[in-house]
């Protein structure tokens, strides 16, 4: 039987051991993680940010291995002892490890959702992707440290995985074209697009599976994205939303030219001027570019703030124009075909 006082001094190195270990965690965690806090809290990167966080809260629990593998190594325990407490350690330090990854991996997509519009709602299946990907990598590095055949796992995952993608080849092909089309940015919520199937509207959510655009008349048409990564689009947001306003139009062969385009844009910068919508700084203009079956005709160029602004911008244009060229007694005139007919004599 070991003596008391025996039994007390083979005690006092290992907790004394297991105290430093403790205290150095502690210490390391307050002040040396909290002076990398703050130096990562003046640059605008932040991701180091994150990973500090992340980090912060395994220290002590690091620390801690570190102090039982000490004690192991140094109490002249059995081989078998030392070796069943060397893998118990290095599966706890390994999947601590994996929890962190996990968490930055986590917070990396947090981060991400308030700066790529449309993001939020796919912002949970993601983090379950990554956390199913970090936590399956660790197992398997657990496993290997274990000197477990992974081998039939990675078989049957990979087996798995290949039923799964098969099954679900259509979410996924949403899926990828949705994050694809949220990292470009060249569609967000709230823009005005066209799509070459002839859909246009509102981008009224932008999500992992599916792109709903509002039309003007209020409706929601869904286009699953991948028919979105694949259609040619028209976006009047980009690289600027205001728009050109054009009307082509067509004066008959006995009108003055030069008064039809003084009398033109007279009317057009009053409409550029007036009218809700219309881009103030604008200077409209006339080009005249064809001698057509019954009329000359030409173009002129107004320019609105967006889009959707035209349609009054047209309004009120065709109406100041309708009216002012009835009092100038400029014609717009109707198609005129001249038929010639041949009579044949007796």
């Amino acid at each position: 039987m070991i003596p008391k006082s025996a039994l007390v001094e083979e005690l006092i190195t290992p907790a004394a051991i297991l105290a430093g270990s403790i205290l150095f965690g502690v210490f390391f965690k307050k002040f040396v993680m909290n002076y990398l806090a703050k130096l990562a809290a003046r640059t605008k990167w932040r991701f180091d940010d994150i990973v500090i966080e992340a980090v912060r809260s395994s220290v002590i629990l690091w620390a801690l291995a570190l102090g039982l593998d000490i004690i192991v190594q140094t109490q002249g325990l059995s081989k078998a002892v030392t070796d069943l407490s060397s893998k118990a350690l290095g599966v706890i330090v390994i999947f601590s490890v994996t929890v962190v990854v996990s968490n930055i991996g986590t917070e990396i997509i947090e981060y991400y959702k308030s700066v790529i519009s449309g993001l939020a709602s796919a912002t949970s299946l993601l983090k379950n992707i990554i956390r199913a990907t970090v936590y399956s990598v660790g197992i398997l590095i657990i496993l290997d440290d274990l000197h477990i055949s992974i081998a039939p796992l990675l078989t049957a995952l990979g087996v798995g995985g290949l039923a799964i993608g098969l099954g679900l080849q259509e979410t996924l092909s949403n899926f990828f074209s949705g994050l694809q089309i949220l990292a470009a940015r060249q569609i967000q919520v709230g823009h005005y697009i066209r799509l070459s199937s002839g859909d246009e509207g509102y981008v009224e959510d932008l999500n992992w599976r599916a792109t709903v655009i509002r039309t003007l008349s209020g409706n929601h048409v869904i286009i699953p994205n991948k028919n979105i990564a694949s259609l040619i689009v028209t976006n009047y947001e980009r690289p600027s939303p205001d728009v050109s306003v054009v009307f082509n139009l067509g004066v008959d062969y006995a009108s003055d030219l030069q008064k039809v385009e003084e009398v033109t844009v007279e009317v057009a910068r009053d409409v550029q001027r007036t009218v809700q919508g219309a881009k103030k700084d604008h200077e409209p203009f006339v080009r005249f570019n064809q001698f057509g079956d019954s009329s000359i005709n030409f173009s002129v160029i107004l320019r609105g703030n967006s889009f959707v602004d035209q349609y009054l911008i047209k309004h009120e244009f065709i109406k100041r124009l309708k009216e002012r060229y009835d009092r100038e007694g400029i014609n717009i005139p109707f198609p005129v075909r001249t038929i010639v007919m041949n009579k044949e004599t007796d």
